[in-house]
């Protein structure tokens, strides 16, 4: 970024999170996590009498794919936000 002069600043604050995860939202994830997981595989078990293994093995990874996609997306482009954000403000 050119300083007020013109000259390129070799010293421009490197990007850090405003605030990192609260307390509550790690001891949720945690919590909620493998109660999820767990849900899943009940889900899973129930659906294997009802269905091919390999169809359904293959269902849940591509949904879990799209998913994933989809939060990573929302999480890349809020944090590029956040970056500009920051640059623009100068801290």
């Amino acid at each position: 970024m050119p300083g007020p002069d013109g000259e390129q600043r070799l010293d421009a604050p490197r990007f850090e999170p405003l605030r990192p995860a609260s307390r509550g939202r790690l001891i949720a994830a945690t919590v909620l996590g493998p109660i999820l997981w767990l849900a899943a595989l009940v889900i899973v078990a129930w659906a294997v009498d009802k269905t091919s293994a390999i169809a359904l093995g293959f269902a849940v990874t591509a949904g879990a794919f799209v998913i994933a996609v989809l939060v990573l997306s929302w999480v890349y482009v809020a944090r590029r936000r956040q970056e500009k954000r920051f640059v623009e403000h100068g801290r």
